[in-house]
């Protein structure tokens, strides 16, 4: 759709620890994510996602930088910046907990993970939410440390990654649950490892504390897995677009509450403590949503996706909402995308006109996800 254009590598945009490793690796596109260097291809997008189904890849996704709020007021904090109720969080769990504005609108959707009962990382997606949250943090008089520490995750994923894991770690990995970690040391590495990632699938992310030792943590794994099919790899956004998950900036904004995405269920507006947005939240729910975000199966032979802003959507003629992320499935044989559209036309089995600068695109509606299962 576009003509593919180059970044230029400078000074003024940081590189992750495992940098070196993914250029020496084959990485053959960049995009910059948190003022970093992120890899988005290494043979190309159906390519990257053909090895991720057959064997386990290593995702450099150390541009996920952590919010580290420590200290006495921490754990108020962290409950007054997310709608989540953080006191059913115990140590060694990990939470999807995103952070909202007064308007209940995103500002960012991290995890966190609850380290001690003072003290909490924030795995952030793309945004300048550290400012956020030093601001938050300042303006309530929180007696709280906030900062970015020397944390930088790698992901495991495909269905070599269980065993992977355990061949490096040890057998404790088989055992590790569903949004759970553990703090290790490996090789004198240190570490925290979590049972958790960017798909359906089981996954795991490794979050190293120690940036000097990136390249060493990604040759351990490589030569463990040199047998299993092993591959580097990216945030797959047609593994991501099959398994329903959002990508915050790609498929909702600062304008979108959760409500509207289908991510009510974290919200808990019936906890004692208070969180920012609350009473915006409460109203919202009280008088129904306006927009809600649909999958959609776009019609035509196989396509390629690159869309690099939000495609305006219409029924006879009339805007009634975007198309977000797009791909081609070759596990169902399907264009799919993301449409967010007013709620009344967000009915499934509806059909829409996706308005590209090639043409128009027919569209029908279906709920999310395609994959309906967790590994």
């Amino acid at each position: 759709m576009y003509q593919t254009s180059k970044i230029v590598i400078s000074p003024r945009v940081r590189k992750s620890p495992y940098f070196d490793s993914t250029m020496k690796y084959g990485a053959s596109a960049f995009t910059i994510y948190n003022h970093m260097y992120m890899p988005i291809v290494f043979e190309g997008p159906e390519k990257d996602y053909e090895n991720l189904l057959n064997g386990v890849q290593l995702w450099d996704v150390g541009v996920e930088r952590q919010v580290e709020i420590k200290g006495p007021d921490a754990s108020k904090l962290a409950q007054y910046i997310t709608p989540r109720d953080i006191n059913k969080c115990k140590i060694g769990q990990a939470l999807y907990a995103p952070l909202l504005d007064f308007e209940g609108g995103f500002i960012n959707d991290p995890v966190m993970l609850k380290l001690a009962d003072d003290h909490y990382w924030f795995s952030l997606s793309d945004s300048d939410a550290l400012l956020w949250v030093q601001g938050v943090a300042s303006g309530k008089g929180y007696d709280a440390e906030i900062s970015e520490p020397d944390v930088s995750p790698l992901q495991i994923q495909g269905p070599n990654s269980t065993e992977l894991m355990s061949r490096v770690f040890g057998e404790w990995i088989d055992d590790l649950a569903f949004y759970k970690f553990r703090e290790v040391t490996h090789s004198g590495i240190p570490m925290v490892i979590a049972r958790m990632g960017y798909s359906r699938e089981r996954c795991y992310e490794i979050f190293l504390q120690d940036g000097s030792k990136g390249n060493q943590l990604w040759e351990i794994l490589w030569e463990a897995g040199k047998d299993l099919n092993i591959t580097p790899g990216t945030p797959n956004q047609i593994f991501r677009l099959e398994a329903g998950i959002l990508s915050f900036g790609a498929d909702m904004h600062r304008e979108n509450n959760p409500f509207e995405v289908g991510l009510d269920w974290m919200i808990d507006l019936e906890q004692e403590d208070d969180f920012i947005g609350k009473e915006a939240l409460r109203i919202i729910k009280e008088n129904g949503i306006e927009k809600k975000l649909m999958g959609a199966e776009i019609a035509g032979s196989k396509m390629e996706f690159f869309n690099e802003e939000n495609l305006d959507v219409s029924i006879e003629g009339d805007r009634v909402g975007a198309m977000m992320s797009a791909v081609y499935s070759p596990r169902f044989e399907k264009n799919i995308c993301y449409i967010i559209l007013d709620v009344e036309h967000a009915i499934t089995g509806k059909v829409v006109d996706i308005h590209t600068p090639d043409g128009d695109l027919k569209a029908e509606l279906v709920e999310l996800p395609w994959i309906k299962e967790r590994a």
